[in-house]
């Protein structure tokens, strides 16, 4: 009988997965069908609580060396002229960063260094082709390069279009367009940025997040177009038409950006698989099956907190379909609370005129209870 896992998926959550799996004494091999392994998208916040999940697999202190720590959150108008500050909650030691910024790439590389470093398998351009019956010594599972393999269960960490999952979970609804996109970009922070920065103009808000060496990541949510991707050669026009209506730093991060090539385009997607999670011996993690806007900035530390609650019950020698459970009890609600809040604050900036009131309101009260422990 292998005691071997298989998870789908090298991004954040499957390595983690992974990593969590092995301090647990479980080992598990990583299949990943991109060639080159590099990550998606371009900056990456973590809130307090990621960072705790972080710190219980080890990897904060080497997120610390990479990231830009950011304990307050300017809200400005359209102008640059700022009328809030916005404190961030720590729920760590108190000399903790209660926010980190990071370049996507930063991420990815300290956690690839950590699954090198644990011997965990890694098969590149490689995926699922067949999930077989399951049976209670395991489950025969056809990779796309031709061979076949027995493994213990298999986790599925392969995003918001899992493929898994249409498979797995053939009733599991589909994911959702929420009525807006999201544009990004990286450039050099301007001279006088030093904080996280939120420009609000209407219907489109833009986000200036300094990260460390000089680097700047640049989001800009936007409700005046559709989900629909512009052709590639109209993004940058299009980008600096909408990015041209504010002011503050704006102007120095936009005069950056002079190529379609450095714009990124999504439109934003939600989704919330009601449990089970897991069928036969495949249980899905992540966007897979919690899906959110990025309006909680929380959607990469649901998948971290997934593969911190998973190492711990993998470790625990429950048999799958009882750990499985387990999992998804302790999961759901934090997860159906991020992904419909962060819903309601992408809906409600869809709205005609000022930021709805309720919006902080919403925000301390969801941040409130995921600082509990996961």
């Amino acid at each position: 009988m292998t005691t071997t896992v298989l998870v789908v998926g090298g991004g954040p959550a499957g390595m983690a997965c992974a990593i969590a799996m092995a301090q647990a004494g479980v080992p598990s091999e990583i299949v990943e069908i991109s060639e080159d392994w590099r990550p998606g998208g371009i900056g990456i916040a973590l809130q307090s609580a990621p960072l705790r999940a972080m710190k219980q697999l080890g990897l904060f202190g080497a997120l610390l060396a990479v990231g830009r720590p950011h304990r307050f959150i300017d809200m400005c108008g359209a102008d640059g002229t700022r009328f809030a500050e916005v404190p961030q909650v720590n729920v760590n030691d108190p000399d903790d960063p209660p926010f980190l910024g990071m370049a996507r790439e930063s991420l990815h590389e300290v956690m690839v260094a950590e699954v090198q470093r644990r011997g965990i398998p890694v098969h590149l351009g490689v995926t699922v082709r067949r999930i077989g019956a399951a049976d209670d010594s395991g489950v025969e599972v056809e990779l796309t390069d031709g061979r076949v393999r027995r493994f213990a269960y298999v986790v599925a960490a392969d995003g918001v279009n899992s493929a898994t999952r249409a498979s797995a979970l053939p009733h599991a609804p589909e994911p959702a367009y929420a009525g807006q996109v999201i544009w990004r970009a990286a450039a050099k922070c301007p001279p006088g940025l030093d904080r996280y920065t939120m420009l609000i103009g209407g219907p489109v808000r833009v986000g200036l997040v300094p990260l460390p060496d000089g680097g700047l990541y640049l989001w800009m949510l936007d409700t005046t177009i559709g989900p629909e991707r512009p052709p590639r050669d109209q993004l940058l026009e299009l980008f600096q038409e909408r990015l041209g209506r504010f002011g503050g730093a704006a102007p120095a991060v936009a005069e950056q950006l002079t190529d379609n090539a450095q714009i990124d385009f999504r439109a934003l997607q939600w989704l919330i698989v009601p449990p089970p999670w897991h069928s036969g011996r495949t249980l899905l993690i992540g966007d897979a099956v919690h899906t959110t806007t990025p309006h909680m900035a929380y959607g990469a530390g649901l998948a971290l907190e997934d593969a911190v609650v998973l190492g711990e019950l993998a470790g625990s020698g429950l048999p799958f379909d009882e750990m499985a459970t387990a999992f998804e009890t302790r999961r759901f609600e934090r997860a159906r609370l991020v992904v419909e809040n962060s819903l309601q604050l992408s809906r409600w900036e869809q709205e005609p005129g000022p930021p709805n009131p309720g919006a902080n309101r919403l925000v301390g009260e969801t941040m409130a209870t995921l600082a509990a422990q996961i």
